[in-house]
């Protein structure tokens, strides 16, 4: 795919949630968020933002830390330390704090953690947690879990469905900002790119000419 023309963005607009989702999935792969945890941390995004956290703003206020650096929590027995709030934004650990989470309290009945700071990234968990039959409360330093007496929810919840049938809300020059991010992870045109399509090369005729990463170069005529 290539980078879209540049155009004047409207002043106000409702972006679906699938083109949310999108879109945050490419900013975070520009990151240094492992790639297996890309899925989660982008739904972590978006739950903020449909419960009105704003999570664009927040996921593009963290961008230059999150590029720079992925610090993940210690684990010391049952105890785990996040990253100073100082470190690096809550959001490259809010998924690993929802796993541990989770699993913490359908293990143990109950848990508490330190929170990875008082940030919009963990206010979203809660909808997220009750997914999985856990509710989760938040203080200023502290996590803490216990299962839901009625057990996962796995639907959306009140604000995710406004979401999903009337879009977010969202600033033009915000969501312009957001695309531009998301256009960083595309790779630019070229006629090697207009070639090949997942790890393989094709020549004008179908054939394979080669797998993306070989040693061997591929020329290729623009």
């Amino acid at each position: 795919m290539t980078p879209t023309p540049a155009h004047h963005a409207p002043a106000d607009l409702r972006v679906s949630v699938r083109e949310l989702r999108l879109m945050t999935g490419r900013v975070l792969l520009t990151t240094a968020i492992p790639f297996g945890s890309v899925a989660a941390t982008r739904d972590i995004v978006v739950c903020a933002e449909t419960h009105g956290l704003d999570g664009l703003a927040g996921l593009l206020d963290a961008l230059p830390a999150l590029r720079a650096r992925h610090l993940r929590p210690q684990l010391d027995g049952a105890t785990a330390q996040f990253p100073a709030p100082d470190a690096q934004p809550a959001l490259a650990t809010a998924a690993d704090l929802l796993d541990l989470a989770v699993a913490a309290a359908h293990t143990d009945g109950s848990a508490s953690f330190t929170a990875p700071g008082d940030d919009w990234a963990v206010r979203a968990l809660p909808p997220l947690a009750r997914r999985h039959g856990v509710e989760l409360a938040l203080t200023e330093s502290t996590v803490t879990v216990t299962p839901t007496p009625d057990g996962p929810r796995p639907g959306p919840d009140a604000a995710e469905l406004r979401a999903q049938t009337y879009g977010v809300p969202v600033t033009g020059t915000l969501w312009q900002r957001f695309v531009t991010e998301a256009e960083a992870a595309l790779t630019p045109d070229s006629a090697l790119s207009r070639t090949h399509a997942g790890d393989s090369l094709f020549g004008p005729g179908g054939e394979i000419l080669a797998e993306v990463g070989e040693d061997e170069p591929v020329e290729v005529a623009s």
